[in-house]
């Protein structure tokens, strides 16, 4: 299964939120995806994380707290689903778009709002975009200082995703 860059697909709620001060797209080809949501894929990618990336997570945690951006607690997995399946919100989170295609996730922070969506293209194609806006200079030095994972975890988080949620 292979993850490369990619452009906000055709038709995308995303083009909505447009403009921002970062985006960007990565595309993992599957071969079918069969009964497959968006919601599935969403929920999977931030409920079921390798150790590495929750541990990444838990430093991001311990270093921004102090700066008074919002950290979230893992107990918060059920509210998220609930979230991320019903709409509405739970903590820093909100579903602000879903279509039968794509399900978006909202992060807001007085620093940065984060858009995070999932948009499935003809059953073989799954798009994973992010945009940022920043709202104050320290939205954006917290964001260009975990930029260098930001792409890392990404790709692996949606390449580990589509194999558990395909079997592949």
């Amino acid at each position: 299964m292979k993850v490369c860059k990619g452009n906000i697909p055709s038709g995308s709620l995303t083009e909505g939120y447009l403009p921002v001060d970062y985006s960007d797209v990565y595309v993992c080809q599957v071969d079918d995806l069969k009964d497959i949501t968006p919601d599935d894929i969403m929920v999977s990618f931030w409920t079921a994380m390798p150790k590495w990336v929750d541990n990444l997570f838990k430093l991001r945690n311990l270093l921004v707290k102090p700066l008074g951006l919002k950290t979230e607690e893992e107990s918060k997995f059920a509210d998220l689903e609930r979230c991320i399946r019903t709409g509405g919100e739970a903590g820093m989170v909100s579903v602000p778009g879903k279509s039968h295609d794509e399900t978006i996730l909202k992060l807001t922070d007085k620093h940065l709002t984060a858009y995070i969506s999932v948009y499935i293209e003809g059953r073989r194609n799954v798009y994973a975009t992010t945009l940022v806006s920043f709202h104050k200079k320290i939205g954006y030095m917290y964001f260009y200082t975990i930029y260098p994972f930001h792409h890392i975890v990404v790709r692996r988080l949606l390449k580990s995703t589509m194999e558990r949620l395909t079997g592949k």
